[in-house]
């Protein structure tokens, strides 16, 4: 989903991708099902790299692990990004409700072909489905089971990328973000679905250079850095 980015950001912006267990050449380590140990294992290989301006982009799932681990490294004291991009997620405090995260595979399967963004022939091949639906499993059982609590407001710029037709992520359940930060909020929507991300790579990614380079300001552009880092074995 973000091989392109880098390819539609300016050269100075460093693209920093996290892989996580149960991922390409990580697909043989157990995938992570709860918030809490996956925020923290975070946080803790993030930490020495925070010595440059940088932001966090979290789509769908990764927006609400992107919100957490910010939190998690308000309270460890550490530097905070600049700003929370955050796409195709609603609101944390609205507490999505997932599908089909404890129920059959069948009904898994089911409800990946109604989201849409699995090519089909994933979705019908049986040894493919061996390997994939335990990581898409546990990523909704992520989504699923972590608990809303209030906290302290982010000091940290906020900016929601909504698709016009994603039911359970609509622009107005994404305007919900703004609860969650006392800096500036913004939202942007976009033609299509939950993965309206496919359509609109390029539009994104202008609206984050536009908006890192408001949060720099000149001349400290060479500076950026977007992503949630890429820790060697969170």
């Amino acid at each position: 989903m973000f091989r392109d980015l880098p390819d539609h950001l300016p050269d100075d912006v460093s693209v920093e991708a996290v892989l996580l267990p149960g991922r390409e050449n990580r697909i043989a380590e157990r995938p992570y099902d709860r918030m809490g140990p996956l925020v923290e294992a975070l946080a803790e290989a993030l930490g020495p790299r925070l010595d440059l301006p940088y932001a966090f982009f979290g789509y769908s799932m990764g927006a609400q692990v992107s919100f957490n681990l910010t939190h998690a490294l308000r309270g460890r004291g550490l530097p905070l990004p600049m700003g929370l991009f955050v796409a195709a997620s609603p609101g944390p405090y609205l507490q999505r409700e997932v599908p089909a995260w404890n129920e059959s595979d069948d009904r898994l399967v089911e409800y990946l072909r109604e989201l849409g963004g699995t090519a089909p022939h994933v979705l019908d091949d049986p040894d493919l489905l061996d390997l994939l639906l335990p990581t898409l499993r546990a990523d909704l059982t992520v989504v699923a089971t972590w608990p809303y609590r209030a906290r302290p407001t982010l000091p940290v710029a906020v900016r929601a990328f909504s698709g016009a037709e994603d039911g359970p992520a609509s622009p107005e359940r994404m305007g919900a973000w703004r609860m969650e930060t006392h800096g500036v909020f913004r939202q942007s929507v976009l033609p299509g679905g939950h993965f309206f991300i496919n359509d609109a790579l390029p539009t994104i990614a202008g609206v984050i250079t536009a908006d890192l380079m408001e949060m720099l300001g000149p001349p400290t552009a060479s500076t950026a850095r977007t992503g949630t880092g890429r820790p060697p074995h969170p």
